[in-house]
């Protein structure tokens, strides 16, 4: 199904166009490469260092990746010398609905290639049929939160379906009602 007229409207209207970039402390640069870079394919695209921290313009010496997807946005991780700025607080376990981010993949197979890689470097993860779309969650080596997800053939329909309810689903939420209205299949995968 094609997306309707509406949302193409709603999209055009929309000044903030795409992502350009979500940014990530890490305190092991080598790790973070060889997660996003070995594991997930996702190109090493820039390294700048420096020696001036941006927030209190005082000396200090970091550096900041990005790491390139497929649409030409990037995943940026920045790595401070020892001792010069606090660890990042996301560290340990989460679970899949804290703090994290969901990067699409063009089909279900990519999915299950992508658990292959993640297995066989001893990562644990997840796999979740949402019903709109279908989803490996894992964790990268800083402790951020992965999730990789393509989409259905049913997406477009139901979020078709779910945008012209969206405030009054909200409403109905902060009021109280927890009345679940995902009707699609939903189950975590143990395989």
């Amino acid at each position: 199904m094609q997306e309707s007229k509406n949302t193409i409207e709603r999209r055009k209207k929309n000044r903030i166009r795409q992502f350009h970039h979500h940014a990530f402390r890490t305190s092991d640069m080598e790790a973070t490469r060889k997660f996003w870079e070995d594991i997930l394919e996702c190109p090493l695209i820039g390294t700048f260092v420096e020696t001036t921290d941006p927030v209190t313009e005082e000396p200090s010496n970091y550096i900041h990746t990005f790491f390139e997807l497929g649409d030409g946005t990037a995943l940026a991780f920045f790595q401070f010398q020892e001792g010069l700025y606090k660890e990042s607080a996301i560290k340990g376990p989460q679970d899949p609905f804290d703090h994290h981010i969901a990067l699409e993949v063009e089909k279900k197979e990519d999915i299950f290639a992508f658990k292959e890689r993640l297995e066989a470097a001893g990562y644990d993860h997840m796999l979740i049929d949402h019903g709109y779309c279908y989803s490996i969650y894992a964790h990268d080596p800083n402790g951020m939160q992965i999730e990789l997800t393509t989409k259905v053939p049913e997406t477009v329909e139901i979020m078709e379906k779910h945008a012209k309810t969206a405030h009054e689903d909200l409403k109905k939420w902060l009021e109280g009602v927890t009345e679940a209205n995902n009707k699609y299949r939903r189950m975590r995968d143990k395989a």
